[in-house]
């Protein structure tokens, strides 16, 4: 049985040290975007092999993170993750999670991180699909769980709420 969320006092900075404390070795971010977090995990665990899940594309409805991002935006940022990240162990998945998430076997990473998609059915889908992928004694981790300060970020917390049956 899996234990259920529990809430760390600690920034997404301290996160990708604890992962290279704990061993980790093969983890996934979901949302590279630029590639700046995926670098953070890399440069705080040098043994990590990091898969960077990313369509980027533009969607229909940003919900705010970003004021009319342009497709030669999106492209730029591809291009600079790619950059970013070619120092360091990584897979670039250019894909939409739910695509990319069927590349991996149950129980066979160390970690997620999930900062994709913000809608409400995204989030439920990520956290119900990759946890399956996350062995035991592994972390299922995000972003942007904010409660109070930001209301475009609420989805985050109703989908791990609704999600709590452990």
């Amino acid at each position: 049985m899996s234990a259920g969320p529990i809430s760390i006092d600690i920034g997404r900075l301290e996160l990708a040290s604890l992962f290279c404390e704990l061993g980790f070795k093969k983890g996934i971010e979901v949302g590279t975007e630029q590639g700046l977090y995926a670098e953070t995990l890399c440069k705080a665990n040098p043994n990590l092999h990091l898969y960077c899940v990313d369509p980027w594309r533009v969607y229909d409805n940003n919900l705010g993170y970003h004021t009319a991002i342009t497709k030669q935006e999106v492209d730029s940022f591809y291009k600079e993750a790619v950059e970013r990240l070619r120092p360091y162990n990584t897979t670039i998945i250019k894909k939409l999670s739910m695509e990319a998430v069927v590349q991996f076997p149950d129980d066979s990473l160390d970690f997620v991180y999930i900062d994709g998609n913000h809608r409400l059915e995204y989030v439920v889908n990520d956290l119900v699909e990759w946890t399956k992928k996350i062995r035991p004694g592994g972390i299922v981790s995000g972003h942007d769980y904010i409660q109070h300060k930001y209301q475009r970020y609420s989805h985050v917390v109703e989908a791990l709420k609704a999600y709590n049956v452990f």
